[in-house]
């Protein structure tokens, strides 16, 4: 039941409204003195208040009611037996009140427009409840996205564990060499490798590894899981775990994708796909044995005529398919020699003009900075590609390894 507080010294308001108020269902409280309606309005605060408009202390007491952050969303009427002059109407509003009613108006009139406060009051305490709750929504979908970057934060601190290990002092071997976005892997008189992994989400879909055989060999990989995210960085660690295991049981590249891809098929059946690359580095670092699975051609560069080759045997993406055969290439490295496998995060990436990089600006980049000697090509190589996005963040994990002939 409604309840209407009535403000007023005497009973005037009472007697005229009393009767057509509880025909309608409203509960009333009426309040002589003016120093006692706040405490009464916060201890059980109506629906609507009806003051009536006789002196000064009407206009006080509206004016507690309003400025009070708990009371100020209730409705204030101010009653008047005849009508008043313009300026005690702006007063009333000056005050806060929300309507001014004249008594010896029609009672339906008077009740309308008491009605109509009272939605007012409902819609706005309604509005209330849905912002209270929105805010709620807010907070707990706050405290939900705050537990969700913690928990991205460590998977991606997993997953860069899952890159090989950055070998320490690095600069020994050459004074004036300095890596500030790629890493190296390996290096020693007749070998460096370095690698370069820049995920386009908190969780990438790329991966590369760097791993030293017992037989003096050492293998490399790079594979990009389609799509990225956190389902693509799951894929990678079962990737990992799969492709170490697979290094292990055999040695020719093809052997190893072969299996590899039998393997990854019994596992992942959400329509993911993996492309891959295996190479072994032979010969004291002077032959690179290969096999590819669905992934961009390696760009090799020849000191001794200063031109480039592509690597092209390649077999069908993993998981597509079971019991594919990978075929196997060998090609020798000469002093100067380096050879760049990557990703098709780097050959596709955009500019703010949603211009694809491609392979052939890719080929014209490597070779630049490979015949330009460059202590850190991979970096160089990074500066420049900066430069074409412009800031136009990565729609792809970009990924890629370096094989020097020293």
């Amino acid at each position: 039941m409604p309840q209407v507080l009535i403000v007023e010294v005497g009973d005037s308001v009472l007697n005229t409204l009393e009767p057509s108020l509880t025909q309608e269902g409203f509960a009333i409280r009426q309040v002589r003195e003016h120093e006692g309606v706040l405490p009464q309005v916060l201890k059980s605060p109506p629906e609507l208040i009806l003051i009536r408009l006789d002196d000064e202390n009407g206009f006080e007491t509206c004016k507690q009611i309003k400025g009070n952050p708990e009371t100020e969303n209730i409705p204030v009427i101010f009653m008047a037996e005849k009508s008043s002059s313009n300026g005690e109407l702006i007063r009333t509003l000056e005050s806060g009140a929300n309507d001014y009613i004249v008594m010896d108006r029609d009672m339906g009139e008077i009740m309308i427009r008491l009605q109509f406060a009272l939605r007012y009051r409902r819609a706005l305490s309604h509005s209330e409840a849905l912002a209270k709750q929105l805010n709620e929504i807010n907070d707990e979908i706050y405290e939900r996205n705050l537990q969700v970057e913690k928990d991205l934060n460590v998977a991606r601190q997993l997953q860069q564990s899952l890159l090989p290990p950055e070998l320490p002092n690095t600069a020994i071997n050459d004074p004036g060499l300095e890596f500030q976005f790629s890493k190296c892997h390996f290096i020693n008189d007749t070998i460096r490798i370095t690698g370069l992994y820049v995920p386009c989400d908190a969780l990438g879909g790329d991966l590369y590894d760097v791993m030293h055989f017992s037989d003096d060999t050492i293998g490399i990989t790079v594979a990009d899981v389609s799509g990225h995210g956190v389902p693509a960085g799951f894929i990678t660690a079962i990737f990992k775990a799969s492709f170490y295991r697979t290094t292990h049981m055999f040695t020719s590249p093809g052997d190893i994708l072969f299996n590899l891809n039998n393997e990854l098929a019994n596992i992942i059946k959400t329509g993911e796909y993996i492309t891959a690359i295996f190479c072994r580095i032979l010969n004291g670092g002077r032959t690179v044995q290969y096999s590819g699975a669905g992934h961009p051609y390696p760009i090799l560069y020849r000191a001794a005529s200063g031109e480039l080759e592509r690597l092209t045997e390649n077999g069908p993406p993993l998981v597509w398919f079971k019991d594919m055969d990978y075929p196997v290439g060998e090609v020798p490295l000469e002093p100067g020699d380096k050879l760049l496998i990557f990703t098709d995060g780097i050959s596709e990436m955009k500019n703010p003009g949603r211009d694809i990089l491609g392979e052939e600006a890719l080929e014209q980049l490597f070779l630049k900075h490979a015949k330009a000697g460059s202590p850190a090509p991979l970096d160089a190589m990074v500066m420049e590609l900066s430069d074409y996005t412009e800031g136009h963040p990565l729609e792809d994990d970009m990924s890629a390894v370096l094989i020097e002939a020293l």
